[in-house]
């Protein structure tokens, strides 16, 4: 499915940046870029002027999230269907324009409280992309931003994100994860714009409240072996895992997820597949990994009593 967008980027707030900083740039492997004009640090993924940025805030978590529209005639069309279906909306400031370095800016209410941001003209930047983690860059030609997945608490906020993405932004549904989890089921519907299998994931377990709306950010890339590679970094770093190497079920991602210093989780993952015009496979997992994905208490039981070694 071609819509004419495309994650964007994320904007998050920290309430300690500078660690927050050292993750994304010595774990996660993305290139810091020249701070944004209201101050926040910025990092890279790709020849884009910024994909991440953070500011110091009160809280750990995002602070918004953008989809890039392909020119004029996309953004307006996005935003005449948003509207008449009552979303709110308000148009982006002078000063929020020069800061996310994009020509338009539109700030919309989501159903799971994080603003998304549609625009048009993300800035390219002034030098190529250079990452001595992943010298091959980042995977994002034609599909923007790897993905975002966020978090809402009850059945009506999981139903209104489904209604947004949907019939709002004009996504299309990839398939949807139901899992038992002892007394409750985790719902998970996943949704994309171009031919990357999703953008956009919304989780719904039931709980009274959701103190974190960020699940956690994927970024794609091209080889397995900079997954392990990534993955080794994670460990060497002292990194907290939140889930081992696995590979996904629906979209076919073999990736791993670190956590985070402020409890958000980021997947580094490769193979991810994608979706066409002719996309069929609209179909409910009962899992969400076909192997692997553990959590890491799992590993330390495995490692457990095993001699160290230097290897």
């Amino acid at each position: 499915m071609r819509t004419g967008l495309e994650a964007a980027y994320i904007g998050l707030d920290s309430t300690a940046p500078a660690a927050l900083g050292t993750y994304l740039t010595e774990v996660v492997g993305l290139m810091p870029g020249e701070a944004a004009a209201d101050g926040a640090a910025t990092w890279r993924v790709d020849g884009r002027a910024q994909r991440v940025w953070v500011h110091e805030g009160t809280r750990n978590d995002a602070a918004c999230m953008g989809f890039e529209a392909a020119g004029a005639q996309v953004y307006d069309r996005v935003l005449g269907r948003l509207s008449a279906q009552g979303w709110r909306m308000r148009a982006g400031s002078a000063a929020e324009r020069a800061a996310r370095r994009v020509r338009d800016l539109t700030v919309i209410q989501t159903p799971w409280d994080v603003p998304l941001e549609l625009v048009t003209g993300l800035e390219e930047a002034a030098t190529p992309f250079a990452s001595p983690h992943f010298p091959e860059g980042f995977v994002t030609a034609g599909q923007g931003f790897g993905h975002f997945v966020f978090a809402v608490g009850s059945a009506e906020e999981y139903d209104a994100a489904r209604r947004f993405a949907i019939d709002g932004l004009g996504l299309a549904l990839s398939d949807w994860l139901r899992l038992p989890m002892g007394e409750i089921e985790m719902h998970v519907s996943f949704f994309h714009c171009n031919p990357r299998h999703h953008s956009l994931a919304i989780a719904y377990l039931p709980r009274p409240g959701v103190p974190q709306r960020l699940h956690h950010i994927n970024f794609e890339v091209a080889h397995v072996r900079s997954v392990g590679l990534a993955y080794d970094r994670a460990l060497r770093a002292g990194t907290p895992l939140a889930n081992t190497l696995g590979q996904h079920a629906n979209d076919g991602m073999v990736s791993f997820y670190s956590l985070g210093p402020d409890g958000w989780r980021v997947e580094i993952g490769a193979t991810g597949r994608t979706v066409g015009d002719d996309w069929n496979d609209v179909r409910e997992y009962d899992r969400i990994s076909d192997w692997g994905h553990l959590p890491p208490d799992a590993l330390a039981q495995a490692l457990a009593g095993l001699p160290s070694s230097s290897a």
